[in-house]
């Protein structure tokens, strides 16, 4: 089998679990695609690596300021409980801590850094998630 571990369940739970993890996976996906283009749309940096030429707080960023980390996590989710494995959704929170001690600290040192009072008003009206 490709995913030895499974959750042990009957066929209408697994039926269950299949159809909220394709749920899941494609808010997911449609969360995370819309974070994108939103950031396409205001012509500013996704990467790092690219500058910030605004604080982005439209679409998705109106309530999280992470919408595309949000719909990563759901994408995960959902793809796990589509493979009724156990393993994904014990490292699930691992990776939720990963992310946010690797990417999002880092992305809001440098949001506050370059644009100050505005992206700290921004996280006082918005959740980091949600």
């Amino acid at each position: 089998e490709a995913f030895p571990f499974h959750v042990g369940t009957t066929a209408a739970l697994t039926s269950w679990l299949t159809g909220i993890g394709a749920v899941i996976l494609t808010t997911g996906t449609v969360v995370f695609w819309w974070g994108m283009a939103t950031f396409a749309r205001a012509q500013t940096g996704i990467m790092l690596q690219s500058p910030a030429s605004q604080l982005v707080i439209m679409g998705p960023y109106r309530w999280s300021r992470n919408p595309m980390y949000v719909g990563f996590v759901a994408m995960y989710l959902g793809f796990a409980l589509l493979m009724n494995s156990v393993w994904p959704l014990l490292l699930l929170p691992g990776v939720i801590i990963a992310l946010e001690i690797l990417v999002i600290t880092r992305e809001e040192r440098y949001l506050r850094a370059i644009f100050g009072p505005e992206y700290e008003e921004y996280c006082r009206q918005v959740g980091r998630w949600l």
